[in-house]
């Protein structure tokens, strides 16, 4: 059996995340903990290779990044980018599913929250390609945070591509290093269910470490298949992760997905 150091390499340089470049932390953090639930080597590196899989879901799909970023290159018509933004969307089932209603889930969000000058986007995905269905003024000044360095690559590419000046993306591990800036508003859609899967009580941590005003929670109401009624279980999920706060909540129901307005206050 590998020692725990062999075991970060062997998983990095993999076939399946080579081309990742994850945070090596990462995979360490999942090491630590699931070291101290399994004291039998092998069904550790089987629960650390498995909780990896459920963190970076493959399943959900992916671009090509390296040849999508040599093709946003060559893009200078807006209308153009426009395309190729929508493209982008539409390879990922979390944001393809939001597509139909892109502008509207916008707009019903910051009717219900205001429209902030400042946005941390949270284990992002390729959720910053809306930004310009958004309705947020150009100079906006916009965080996103993924682990995924090719994706984030890309991300960078398109907000100079897209003239967004005050737009950057970062990779980051989120769990075990969250974002000090600060902001007034942060998205973190469709990952609190699968945070939770890494770790129980995750969402609380990292709720409570965000320097911003609302928190705005996407979690779905259905599973992948759509056979699954989730919104009970969701809202569970929220409720257990603010016990004993006095942070205000709403709730908006959009057909694919659940928002919770979670209102902190001043960060």
């Amino acid at each position: 059996m590998p020692s725990n150091e062999e075991l970060v390499q062997k998983i990095l340089e993999s076939r399946k995340y080579r081309d990742l470049h994850l945070p090596a932390e990462t995979i360490r953090d999942l090491i630590r903990q699931e070291s101290a639930r399994y004291s039998d080597t092998r069904r550790m590196q089987e629960s650390v290779r498995r909780k990896l899989h459920q963190l970076t879901a493959p399943y959900l799909g992916d671009p090509n990044y390296e040849k999508e970023l040599d093709t946003l290159r060559t893009i200078y018509d807006p209308i153009a980018l426009e395309s190729f933004a929508d493209r982008m969307l539409a390879a990922h089932t979390s944001t393809h599913e939001r597509q139909p209603y892109l502008q509207a889930f916008y707009q019903t969000l910051f009717q219900a929250v205001g429209t902030p000058h400042s946005v941390l986007d949270l284990a992002c995905g390729l959720n910053p390609f809306a930004l310009p269905n958004m309705g947020l003024d150009r100079n906006v000044r916009y965080f996103a945070y993924d682990i995924h360095l090719p994706r984030i690559r890309l991300l960078n590419a398109f907000f100079e591509r897209a003239a967004f000046p005050q737009a950057h993306a970062e990779q980051r591990d989120i769990l075990i290093d969250p974002p000090a800036q600060k902001a007034e508003v942060a998205f973190f859609f469709k990952e609190a269910h699968r945070l939770d899967q890494r770790r129980k009580g995750s969402n609380r941590i990292l709720w409570d470490a965000l320097q911003v005003n609302t928190l705005l929670v996407s979690l779905p109401c259905r599973d992948i298949g759509k056979t699954h009624d989730l919104r009970e279980r969701m809202r569970r999920l929220v409720m257990e992760n603010l016990e004993g706060k006095t942070w205000l909540v709403d709730e908006i129901a959009f057909e694919d997905e659940m928002v919770f307005c979670i209102h902190k206050g001043a960060g």
